[in-house]
């Protein structure tokens, strides 16, 4: 249980994580020597504004890294629950147990942090060679190595830990009595009875959305509403993630009603609710990818709208159509470059959602060769659990469409409620079809793998795996 190769998809997330950090420090002293190179003088302000970006970008990369690493960390916990009871029955304490596999976070993310560092300093040098040998950058000399390398790898480290730490609580619950129950999961009504956890739900939640409110209220007065109203976004999202246990289930449930009639499908939306809180983390690291594109998608297209309406008030016969063009082009290239750097976030989410998904199968064989010997053929098994992650990923989808449209509309409104017009959020179907495509390929590629290990193994084997 606390060996890397356990936690070797955590690895990677802390990889992913310090390779993003890694190039987002570099980036901005490159752009600095490449305009000093080129003759601009002062270009303090300009690395200056592009550092405050990229820290930006990595603190929601590791916001999505946190909450991905302690869901796995917790799911792992979760499968382990015997083993640890019999650790406890034979003189274990729940703290010894807990420090363990802290101290295996610290690990975890020292050694993805290394090998994350490496990474990002070896493309950035790899896309700098690039760039020098067709001409787009001058050919002198870049700093690849700056001091602040080593920031995103601390960051990443902590982060990794405190995640370990988060995700581990469920040990010091485990009793010496689980050793002898086959539950791995809580029912959903033990979920729905944390009061602490339901309760910082709802006040992060309201605490958001009337910071989110100040922001539009204020917005006519002075462009620096959107603060508050991106503090709100991010508290008001904080909730949603904490209570992920009590938001989640409820979309499941509807997400499962589809197509019921079919015996498979009616059972795999019964089993996404039969472990709540496995489901959970397997779709909030989805909802953060998904919520966190749309938002940037649907508070670009505000902007878009916004300015081409200003710009033909004030142009009248003037603006040309080639003009008009040229904008959405810009806006277009500029959507392009935002969506790949939060996609890189998303990309994290992704992983933490593949990880749980497979996990999830891995640990219910049992269950599977049960289902198997009571007369389900080994297609309807494997339709079944394709169907499980399928709706499971549509209410992640689903959720983070409503989120991110949410969210993007009160950015876009704050930062341009000055201009005195109530824009309605513009959602590019672009956006939503690489989304609704990107996350079904995913639900279908997470659980192919796992889904032919577990049939490998004969039903009577199955039954008496523990």
């Amino acid at each position: 249980m606390n060996g890397l190769r356990t936690f070797a998809p955590t690895v990677l997330v802390a990889a992913l994580g310090t390779t993003f950090g890694s190039a987002l420090v570099i980036a901005p002293g490159i752009v600095a020597e490449a305009l000093g190179a080129a003759g601009l003088d002062d270009l303090t302000p300009v690395k200056a504004i592009l550092s405050v970006l990229g820290w930006l970008f990595l603190g929601i990369a590791l916001y999505v890294g946190a909450i991905v690493t302690a869901n796995t960390c917790a799911t792992l916990i979760a499968g382990q629950t015997r083993t640890i009871a019999l650790q406890r029955l034979i003189g274990a304490t729940g703290a010894t147990l807990r420090s363990r596999i802290t101290r295996t976070g610290l690990l975890v993310g020292l050694v993805g942090g290394v090998i994350g560092t490496i990474a990002g300093t070896a493309l950035s040098a790899l896309f700098v060679a690039v760039l020098r040998s067709t001409g787009f950058l001058p050919d002198t000399s870049y700093t690849l190595v700056p001091w602040e390398l080593v920031l995103p790898l601390v960051a990443v480290v902590l982060a990794t830990w405190a995640a370990f730490a988060a995700g581990s609580r469920r040990v010091l619950t485990v009793t010496p009595l689980e050793a002898l129950s086959s539950t791995v999961e809580p029912s959903h009504d033990d979920v729905r009875s944390g009061r602490a956890r339901r309760a910082w739900s709802i006040v992060l939640m309201a605490v958001g959305t009337l910071l989110m409110l100040a922001g539009l209220v204020l917005s006519p007065a002075s462009p620096v509403a959107v603060l508050p109203a991106a503090l709100g976004g991010f508290v008001s999202f904080a909730g949603v993630a904490v209570g992920a246990t009590v938001v989640m289930p409820p979309v499941l449930q509807l997400i499962g009603r589809l197509g019921s009639r079919d015996p498979v499908v009616l059972l795999a939306g019964r089993n996404a609710m039969r472990a709540p809180g496995r489901s959970s983390r397997a779709t909030i690291g989805l909802v953060i990818g998904v919520t966190l594109l749309v938002t940037f998608a649907v508070a670009l297209g505000i902007m878009q709208h916004v300015l081409e309406t200003q710009l033909a008030a004030m142009g009248g016969d003037s603006m040309t159509p080639d003009m008009v063009q040229a904008q959405r082009d810009f806006f277009v290239q500029v959507n392009a470059v935002i969506s790949v750097i939060v996609g890189f976030s998303a990309v994290i989410a992704a992983v933490g959602v593949v990880n749980a998904l497979a996990l999830g199968v891995l640990q219910r064989r049992r269950e599977l060769g049960l289902l198997r010997v009571l007369g389900l053929t080994g297609a309807q098994v494997r339709r079944m659990i394709v169907t499980e992650a399928v709706q499971m990923v549509v209410a992640a989808v689903v959720t983070g469409l409503v989120l991110g449209t949410i969210y993007g509309w009160v950015g876009g409104q704050t930062m341009l409620g000055s201009l005195g017009t109530v824009v309605p959020p513009v959602l590019p179907l672009s956006t939503v079809g690489i989304v609704v495509a990107g996350a079904l390929v995913l639900a279908v590629v997470a659980t192919v793998a796992p889904v032919r290990r577990a049939m490998r193994v004969p039903p009577t084997e199955a039954l008496a795996v523990d």
